[in-house]
């Protein structure tokens, strides 16, 4: 589902498609590998009692990215899949959040890594963005390409 609403008035070709699957994967793998990093780092990160909070809301933001992005790519309307695909743009922004909580009393190397996490976050959260910002305009296109 997710092809045909991403990429519904561009391309159609069965190029076009291979390269939007591979796209699509590529994103899928590194919002795996966010979370995957997000819980690398919150291991190393020292144990308070702020933290301990803290990192359990990063760890199921960051999951949770992936999770509505198979959602979306699974979803049956457009609608369902604007709302799956902005709630990735809202767990981005939450993990966001919770990285700038997580930094007292960091190594050097944990303090790289949480900075690396969070311009990744930013990156996700504006891929996201964009997505959703494309969804809109084809549909836009579609309806007036449905009234002419």
């Amino acid at each position: 589902m997710l092809i045909s609403m991403v990429t519904s008035s561009s391309s159609t070709g069965p190029t076009s498609r291979s390269a939007s699957r591979e796209k699509q994967e590529a994103l899928l793998e590194r919002t795996t590998q966010f979370a995957k990093d997000a819980r690398s780092f919150v291991r190393k990160t020292p144990r308070t009692i702020a933290s301990m909070g803290d990192s359990r809301r990063l760890i199921y933001a960051s999951g949770a990215i992936g999770a509505h992005y198979i959602s979306a790519d699974e979803a049956g309307t457009r609608q369902e899949f604007l709302r799956k695909i902005s709630d990735c743009r809202k767990e981005s922004k939450h993990s966001l959040h919770w990285l700038q909580l997580l930094d007292s009393n960091l190594e050097e190397s944990s303090e790289k890594m949480r900075v690396s996490l969070q311009n990744e976050a930013e990156e996700l959260e504006r891929i996201f963005g964009a997505i959703v910002g494309k969804t809109i305009a084809n549909a836009k296109k579609a309806e007036q390409s449905a009234a002419e």
